[in-house]
């Protein structure tokens, strides 16, 4: 389970995902299950994601952990309602974030995911956690990233801390 469906089993529940996500290494179609919508989401370099087993009364679940989780909502926008829903989604699921299992993710990640996570994790005030990945992102070689990759942005400002140009104003709903 990924993006917004494990975030909710992380507690970070602002609003009930209206599908149930699927990190699967290849593309597959949506398929409903009863009054259930599976989405299912592809990356190939899933593999190596450390998950936490939850059980339910129909099965035992494989989650991302919460650090996966954070990084992988900045590097799938679109499947995740947008930058506005990420950070509201990470102002709740940062208290679940263990600091060293975010570093370790990072090394894992592609490095936009990493600084567009630095810039978000910010402007919610979950600095120690910022901070965490700061060292990942100037040890990389960071080059300057669009916050929102969908959106041009020639002109924008640029947050030098994270090599960020912000293209977008994000707000969260809390």
């Amino acid at each position: 389970m990924t993006l917004l469906s494990a975030a909710a089993y992380h507690g970070a529940a602002h609003q009930k995902p209206h599908r149930f996500q699927v990190m699967v290494p290849r593309p597959r179609r949506r398929i409903s299950c009863g009054q259930v919508q599976v989405q299912f989401i592809s990356r190939g370099t899933m593999a190596g994601t450390p998950v936490r087993e939850r059980n339910t009364p129909r099965a035992v679940l494989r989650v991302a952990s919460a650090a996966a989780t954070a990084l992988e909502l900045v590097g799938y926008p679109d499947q995740a309602g947008g930058l506005d829903n990420i950070a509201t989604v990470l102002a709740e699921l940062a208290e679940a974030i263990d600091v060293e299992e975010l570093a370790a993710e990072a090394r894992r990640a592609p490095l936009a995911w990493v600084q567009r996570l630095g810039h978000l994790l910010t402007v919610v005030n979950a600095s120690e956690l910022a901070a965490s990945l700061e060292p990942h992102v100037h040890a990389r070689g960071a080059f300057p990233v669009a916050l929102d990759p969908s959106v041009p942005a020639a002109g924008a400002p640029h947050d030098v801390r994270w090599k960020v140009l912000i293209n977008t104003v994000v707000e969260t709903d809390l």
